[in-house]
């Protein structure tokens, strides 16, 4: 099944992975770095905090008064203080989203950029606090109760993109990279002329793949489980043959963009112009929701987009692998499409 010269171009692909430190420290160590940079700078919520400007109130008064101090010494709130071209300088900078000025007795004016959600935001949160001053009440008592729901923090949704980004970078960049240097320095034509079957040669960068695969995903899955406690609540092996799938599909993906490229800086381009979008709206670092409704039906059909979302789902919902047809297809489909269209245009020399 496995001819000596196959064998020998996927020790080939390991040497390549391992001989090259920047490779090694972008499939292993760059995922980890944002892992703990993001995962500790949001997996304790901390409340929302708000930049506010405060205009002196056109008439003191001891409400006036009362407002300022309250919204000076309120820990979710950085009160900048200065006339009005000051502050709108500092709105400008963003380092304020809101301006406040008592106007009379009974009169409040917010000053903000009603597209801006965190000035909106920040507008609700002041007006709460001045009517309560002026003596609101609200007539429905309410009642909060704290609850933990598992695999609901933040980093458990960061873990799994993380992994499908890396997936994603170094099947992209590693396959792409590594065919265009051979086919430049013409080893690929060399390789015609040796007993190798065409083949095996597109066959081994698969395999390679795998093997650096079984690097990144160790490296993620054992980081996340001894720092923040990551575990997966649905079956491992969906989840790690998922992750077989995802990285098929990209380094299809990979061939294809290097079938006929020649030049390093030609295919960064492409790679780059396929990966950054996707790393961009597929929801790696955060919820696509915020998005458009038309852009997420879009994002929907992305790779990127389809991995994650499956490894979520398996993780933090514990689906089983049948339960994600519509993600399977999608990546089942880049990797058909990708494969044959790669064998039909691919140039040796």
């Amino acid at each position: 099944m496995f001819s000596r010269s196959l064998v020998e171009q996927i020790k080939c692909r390991w040497r390549e992975f391992r001989r090259e430190p920047s490779a090694f420290f972008w499939v292993v160590f760059m995922p980890i770095i944002w892992m703990l940079a993001l995962g500790f700078a949001f997996s304790k919520p901390r409340p929302e905090s708000y930049g506010i400007g405060f205009l002196p109130p056109f008439q003191k008064s001891p409400l006036a008064t009362e407002i300022q101090n309250t919204l000076r010494s309120h820990p979710q709130i950085k009160m900048k203080e200065g006339d009005s071209e000051a502050l709108t300088i500092k709105m400008k900078r963003g380092e304020i989203s809101l301006i406040v000025q008592m106007q009379a007795a009974d009169t409040m004016r917010y000053q903000l950029d009603v597209h801006n959600p965190e000035a909106v935001r920040a507008r609700a949160f002041v007006d709460g606090l001045v009517q309560e001053l002026a003596g609101r009440t609200d007539p429905i008592k309410k009642e909060e109760r704290a609850m933990t729901v598992e695999g609901g923090r933040y980093v458990d949704f960061l873990i799994p993109g993380l992994l499908g980004l890396s997936i994603m970078t170094s099947s992209l960049f590693g396959v792409g990279m590594t065919i265009v240097s051979n086919r430049k320095e013409n080893l690929l034509k060399r390789y015609l002329a040796t007993p190798m079957r065409p083949y095996e040669y597109i066959v081994s960068h698969i395999f390679g793949r795998f093997m650096v695969l079984a690097a990144e995903f160790a490296a993620v899955m054992i980081t996340g489980f001894l720092i923040f406690r990551f575990h997966v609540y649905g079956h491992f092996w969906s989840y790690l043959l998922f992750s077989i799938l995802g990285a098929a599909s990209f380094t299809s993906i990979g061939l294809l963009c290097a079938a006929r490229t020649r030049s390093i800086p030609m295919i960064s381009g492409v790679t780059n112009l396929i990966s950054l979008p996707m790393m961009m709206l597929s929801g790696v670092f955060f919820s696509k929701n915020n998005l458009p409704e038309w852009l997420v039906q879009v994002t929907n059909v992305l790779p990127l987009t389809a991995l994650n979302d499956g490894l979520r789902k398996i993780a933090l919902e514990g689906l089983p692998l049948a339960a994600l047809g519509f993600e399977v297809a999608v990546l089942s489909a880049y990797l058909v499409i990708a494969s044959v269209v790669t064998q039909r245009i691919f140039k040796w020399y």
